[in-house]
């Protein structure tokens, strides 16, 4: 029986930046899952260049993709980049740090909204999974606020790991120092080096409950 593998988020997900002819994390991963559990994997992509977590979230109620998520082994989230990229505008507009503090708040309570939510779709008595939700890289390293503002709020977003199920794979750590090797040429998206790295992050945690099923 084949492993089902749905993919939730951003551009991230998308795998924009590895070039026409080079996959995302998530056909990377989805391969190193087949490789290291030896069961094919059925993959699934719910993403979209430019959505912000609220967005992400909504997909949710979509019927057809609640369906994958009820049926998926494996669910992988990223998100909250363009929630970023949004406020470091903002920023350099106003100065104001406070826009900082109210989109780290914001996206983290929409993970947690997803969560919970994927938590409702498996119903009271779910077959094993593993979700798996990013943090965030710092692609603007010279506005040395949002390294402080990043750092922040992925240790806010580390709290998440408590809840059953749910690991929290630190890209940010894997990227630093590491930006111009692993970003593509718009210097905000990784590039294939990246993306493996990405999935490699992922595969490091192991299968958890599906190495067991």
């Amino acid at each position: 029986m084949a492993l089902v593998y749905t993919a939730l988020g951003d551009s991230l997900t998308t795998g924009r930046g590895a070039g026409p002819f080079s996959a995302g994390f998530v056909q990377r991963f989805g391969r190193m899952m087949e490789e290291d559990l030896q069961k094919k994997t059925d993959i699934s992509i719910f993403a979209k260049s430019g959505l912000e977590t609220g967005e992400i979230l909504g997909l949710m109620s979509w019927p057809n993709i609640q369906r994958r998520i009820q049926a998926a082994d494996m669910i992988t989230i990223t998100g909250c980049g363009n929630d970023l990229i949004d406020s470091v505008q903002a920023y350099q507009k106003t100065s104001d740090a406070s826009v900082f503090t109210s989109v780290s708040a914001h996206c983290h309570e929409n993970f947690e909204k997803m969560i919970a939510r994927i938590a409702d779709i498996k119903g009271k008595h779910p077959a094993p999974y593993e979700i798996r939700v990013f943090n965030l890289y710092n692609p603007f390293p010279n506005i040395s606020i949002a390294e402080k503002w990043i750092s922040s709020y992925n240790a806010h977003l580390s709290t998440l790991a408590s809840k059953p199920h749910v690991k929290i794979a630190d890209v940010h750590s894997a990227f630093k120092g590491k930006l111009n090797e692993y970003l593509s040429c718009d210097c905000v998206h990784p590039n294939g080096r990246g993306y493996e790295v990405m999935a490699c992050v992922l595969r490091r945690f192991g299968y958890g409950s599906l190495a067991a099923s």
